[in-house]
C-alpha cells in the first residue's frame, strides 16, 4: 500500500523535492515488502520447493523490471510531462496486485505457533504440503519441528548476542557477504551505469539506448529462471559459485571488447545472471542488516561507478573481474549449503545440532529412517 501511495504522488509530482521524496517512500516500501515477503515464503512453502520458490521471488524482479524498460522506452517521445509521469504511475500497478492476493494466502505456520495458534498452524501445513490432510505423517513431522524449535528460540537474541554465538555470528557473516557479493559482482554496472556503458561501446542514441535496455532485461529474466531452475537442483552455493564465475569472465571479456571496438560503434554483448540467494532461517535483524547493505553499496555505486568509467573507462570491467575471484574464493571455503533441509534442520549446519529431536525430513523420504520415530508424532 506504501508503493502504491508513494507511485500516485510521484506521478502527480509538481517539483523536484516531491518526486524525491516519493523516490524516498517507494523504496522505504519495497524493502519492507521484500524482508516480508521473502521470510513469509520461506516460512510457509513447502520444504522442498522453499528454493526453487525464494529463487523465483529474485526473479520477479526482472518482471518489473522489463515492464519498466518497456514502458519506458514507449513513452520517452512523449513531448508532455506524461513521458515520466506515466512510468511512475505504472510502478503501483504491481502493487494494486499483491494487495488483492493478500485475503486469499495462508499465514505462515512458523508465526502462527509462535503466537500460540497450533491448530491453525497444522491446518496451514497440510494446506500446503498434503492437500488439507492434517493426519499426513510428513505434515506431523514438520509441526513437530517447528514446535520444539520454536520452544527453544523462544527468546529472541539482542545484537551483542548474536554477534558472540559462532552459530549466529556465522548467519550474519554469510548473509551480508551475499548482499555485498550480488552487488558487487557486476550488478551496479550493469543495473545502474548501461548508458554510460553503452555510450563507451558507440552507442549514444538515447532510443537505441532504451531498446538494448527492454532486451537486456528480457534476456536477465530467462537467464535468471534458468538459474533459479539449477539452484533449486544443485544448490545456492554451487550456483553462486558458477555465477560469480561467469560474470568474472563476462566483465573481463566486456572490457577487452569495450577497449578494442569501443570506437567503431560495435555493441558489446551484455549477459547478467542472478546471483542464488543464500537460504537459512533467518531474524528479521538478519533480514534488515542484508537490505541495509543492498540500498548501501547500491548508493555509494551510483555514486562511484559512473566516474570510475568516465576516468578508466574499460578498466572498470577488468578490476570488478578481479574482485570477484576474491569472492568466488569465499564462497568457496565459507558458505554452506541448505538444498533438502527445512529451516528447522538448516540449524546444524551452524549450530553444530539440530533443536528437535525429530529426523530430517528429507532422509524420512528417502526412507534411511526406521518406522520408529512415527512413534513420536502421536503426541505433538
Amino acid at each position: 500500500m506504501i508503493t502504491v501511495i508513494a507511485a500516485i504522488l510521484q506521478a502527480s509530482s509538481r517539483h523536484i523535492a516531491m518526486f524525491c521524496t516519493a523516490r524516498v517512500i517507494i523504496g522505504f516500501g519495497t524493502t519492507a515488502s521484500v524482508i516480508s515477503g521473502s521470510a513469509y515464503l520461506a516460512e510457509t512453502l513447502p520444504w522442498d520447493q522453499r528454493v526453487w520458490g525464494l529463487a523465483l521471488f529474485d526473479d520477479c524482479f526482472y518482471i518489473g523490471a522489463l515492464t519498466a524498460a518497456g514502458v519506458t522506452y514507449g513513452s520517452f517521445k512523449i513531448s508532455s510531462s506524461w513521458a515520466w509521469r506515466l512510468p511512475s504511475l505504472v510502478q503501483g500497478a504491481w502493487g494494486l496486485l499483491c494487495i488483492s492476493l493478500l485475503p486469499w494466502l495462508p499465514e505462515s505456520p512458523r508465526w502462527l505457533v509462535d503466537q500460540g495458534r497450533a491448530y491453525d498452524a497444522i491446518m496451514v501445513l497440510a494446506q500446503v504440503n498434503a492437500g488439507g490432510d492434517t493426519a499426513d505423517e510428513l505434515v506431523r513431522l514438520q509441526f513437530r519441528q517447528i514446535c520444539e524449535t520454536i520452544g527453544y528460540e523462544r527468546d529472541p537474541m539482542t545484537c551483542k548476542e548474536a554477534v558472540r554465538n559462532r552459530g549466529a555470528r556465522k548467519r550474519l557473516i554469510i548473509t551480508g557477504s551475499c548482499a555485498l557479493i550480488s552487488m558487487l559482482t557486476g550488478n551496479i554496472v550493469f543495473m545502474y551505469n548501461v548508458g554510460k556503458m553503452l555510450s563507451h561501446a558507440g552507442v549514444s542514441d538515447e532510443g537505441t539506448q532504451l531498446l538494448v535496455n527492454v532486451g537486456l532485461n528480457g534476456a536477465s529474466l530467462v537467464v535468471s529462471i534458468c538459474g533459479s531452475y539449477y539452484t533449486d537442483k544443485k544448490g545456492a552455493k554451487s550456483a553462486a559459485l558458477i555465477s560469480t564465475a561467469g560474470v568474472t569472465v563476462a566483465l573481463i571479456l566486456l572490457g577487452v571488447l569495450t577497449k578494442f571496438y569501443g570506437d567503431t560503434t560495435y555493441t558489446p554483448g551484455i549477459w547478467a545472471t542472478v546471483f542464488a540467494v543464500f537460504l537459512f532461517s533467518i531474524s528479521a535483524k538478519g533480514m534488515s542488516m542484508f537490505s541495509f547493505i543492498i540500498c548501501a553499496v547500491g548508493i555509494a555505486g551510483n555514486f562511484a561507478y559512473p566516474i570510475a568509467i568516465d576516468a578508466v573507462g574499460y578498466w572498470v570491467y577488468i578490476m570488478n573481474g578481479g574482485w570477484n575471484v576474491l569472492f568466488f574464493a569465499f564462497i568457496w571455503w565459507y558458505w554452506v549449503e541448505v538444498l533438502g533441509k527445512t529451516l528447522e534442520e538448516i540449524d546444524a549446519l551452524f549450530d553444530g545440532r539440530k533443536h528437535t529431536d525429530t529426523p530430517n525430513v528429507e532422509a524420512v523420504v528417502a526412507g534411511r529412517e526406521d518406522e520408529r520415530w512415527k512413534t513420536s508424532l502421536n503426541n505433538p
